[in-house]
């Protein structure tokens, strides 16, 4: 096994969330070489080469990954976080067991706007996400709050092309 262990060493008050916590963890191997593949397979990843981290929401949670540590934000507990880190962990020797048939991206990818995704939202302001507007939706699929399955009108057929590119968008 490659990643042996993930050791938390510090949990707080979530600063965006008081209901929810943020955390610290240092990495019991050095990930740098694999960032490139876990951007490649980690579709919703935001990967920047030069500050040596990888960022991406894991359904509501925030994740940064660096070399030899990483930061969570928004885990509704400990135990929460613990599953979500044993994933993760999982991910990463998965990810270095496949290195050989992924092929790495460099790319520092942007995250989608609200605004994009709404225009991609069938904009009917239905109210039937739970959501005023489609584009507080859309703000709150980019958070993590909501997912596509939230909105009704795009399991319709006729939206097919819209969530599928939804979908592309958000990994």
């Amino acid at each position: 096994m490659f990643l042996e262990m993930i050791d938390v060493t510090k949990v707080e008050t979530c600063l965006a969330d008081a209901e929810k916590i943020r955390l610290q963890a240092v990495l019991s191997q050095d990930i740098e070489e694999l960032l490139p593949y876990l951007n490649t397979v980690i579709k919703n990843a935001v990967y920047n080469h030069y500050a040596k981290n990888l960022t991406f929401l894991k359904e509501f949670r925030l994740i940064t990954l660096y070399p030899r540590k990483l930061t969570m934000a928004k885990a509704v507990n400990m135990t929460d976080a613990l599953q979500v880190l044993d994933w993760l962990k999982d991910l990463i020797n998965d990810t270095h067991r496949r290195q050989k048939e992924i092929q790495p991206s460099f790319a520092k990818k942007d995250r989608p706007t609200a605004l994009k995704i709404y225009k991609w939202l069938p904009g009917t302001n239905c109210r039937r996400c739970g959501q005023l507007t489609c584009l507080a939706f859309a703000a709150r699929l980019l958070s993590g709050e909501n997912t596509l399955a939230d909105c009704p009108p795009l399991a319709e057929e006729e939206n097919s092309e819209r969530f599928n590119a939804l979908q592309g968008m958000l990994g």
